[in-house]
């Protein structure tokens, strides 16, 4: 499938975003964002982790979840896109509640825990608590991974036995790891586990498996698994095929090798063939045709963001270069449009239509957190790379 064609999936004629629309977001999220802190700020004190994840009726719920890293990076993201330090501020105010996370090394999603918060707020502050913590975070994931290789997923029952589409994410943090320390272990582990995630659960036509079930020994695949999915293993998870989609980017921008490139375009042109006409998807790609099916903006975030990251990685010469930059552009032009911000001042996100109907979000027009930090991290590598 030649993924460059499908700019046709787009209706013609559609306008570039403005300024002033991005801006708009960017306002959007300001807003939300002094929101939650005021609510935060204002509980009593507690050791739980306590911080946004997804939206009821627009008002966030507030938890201990795999997903709180994403609340600090937000914040991050609002200082980049603002120049203001104050969020650098309630970044360090808040970012603690994550920490004790760090040796917990048999839970894989620390890696989407500290990545988004400590690892990036080191980037940005050059702070070397941040780095030390979030190297120890780093160190304390290889307790994950199993002598097949890849990351085990201990929430399932004989978690053990299963690869997740979620490990191309959380291995960011070995990758960042690698990069700031120099040290070859986090990058061979990093591979590693990403050629065995992508043998085992990326198909040759793009198509993504949520989950196989491995040998914890050899790291051989021997049946797939969805949980997210309306079909079971014939269906393909909107969110977990971003995930795919986004480590696969991550790769490639590291080693610039054609292999990982290879691997974006098929899970771009599988992604772009299996999302509705506004370039957002279903939450089950396979339902994207389906007018009543509950979509999944979060996703559209996750996949516009990675397209910019790619566009950035490539020459100006490069003919994968401007296609990709238009789908990330029209797609971002979608996400800030008035049908996927909130209705009133009340509600408490910044993206809606971010939908998981089997387990989390179960109706049209709630947020959740990974989905408004996506949005304004692709909104950031927009301006970065000057489209």
């Amino acid at each position: 499938m030649n993924w460059i064609n499908t700019l046709s999936k787009f209706e013609p004629g559609v306008d570039p975003i403005s300024v002033s629309l991005r801006r708009n977001v960017v306002d959007r999220a300001v807003r939300q964002a002094r929101q939650q802190l005021t609510r935060l700020a204002s509980l009593p004190p507690s050791e739980e982790i306590r911080l946004p994840y997804v939206t009821h009726h627009g008002k966030y719920i507030l938890g201990d979840k795999w997903s709180s890293g994403f609340f600090i990076g937000l914040l991050y993201r609002l200082y980049q896109l603002t120049g203001d330090p104050i969020y650098l501020e309630e970044a360090d105010h808040w970012i603690g509640l994550i920490e004790p996370y760090k040796n917990q090394g048999d839970y894989q999603d620390i890696g989407f825990l500290f990545y988004y918060s400590y690892a990036l707020g080191y980037e940005l502050t050059g702070k070397e608590a941040y780095k030390a913590t979030a190297l120890e975070a780093a160190d304390h994931l290889f307790d994950s991974q199993l002598p097949g290789g890849y990351l085990e997923c201990n929430w399932l029952p004989e978690g053990k036995h299963y690869a997740g589409i979620d490990s191309m994410m959380n291995i960011r943090l070995w990758l960042w790891a690698s990069r700031v320390t120099g040290e070859k272990r986090y990058h061979t582990a990093a591979m590693e586990s990403a050629r065995i995630t992508s043998e085992a659960m990326m198909r040759e036509d793009g198509f993504t498996y949520e989950y196989m079930r491995m040998n914890p020994f050899t790291g051989a695949a021997e049946q797939p698994y969805n949980k997210n999915a309306r079909f079971g293993t014939e269906s393909v998870w909107a969110r977990g095929h971003t995930w795919a989609l986004y480590g696969a980017v991550q790769l490639y921008v590291l080693n610039r090798e054609e292999e990982w490139r290879h691997k974006v375009q098929q899970l771009s042109a599988f992604y772009l063939s299996h999302v509705c006409t506004d370039g957002v998807p279903a939450w089950d790609l396979m339902l994207s045709g389906e007018d009543t099916a509950l979509k999944d903006a979060s996703a559209a975030a996750i996949a516009c963001s990675a397209f910019f990251q790619f566009a950035a990685a490539l020459s100006n010469q490069d003919p994968l270069r401007q296609p990709i930059l238009q789908h990330a552009e029209r797609i971002l032009d979608t996400l800030t449009s008035a049908e996927y911000a909130p209705l009133g001042p009340d509600h408490e996100g910044v993206l809606v239509h971010a939908s998981s109907p089997l387990h989390i979000v179960q109706t049209a027009g709630e947020s959740q957190i990974w989905g408004d930090y996506f949005l304004l991290e692709a909104l950031y590598y927009a301006l970065e790379v000057g489209s």
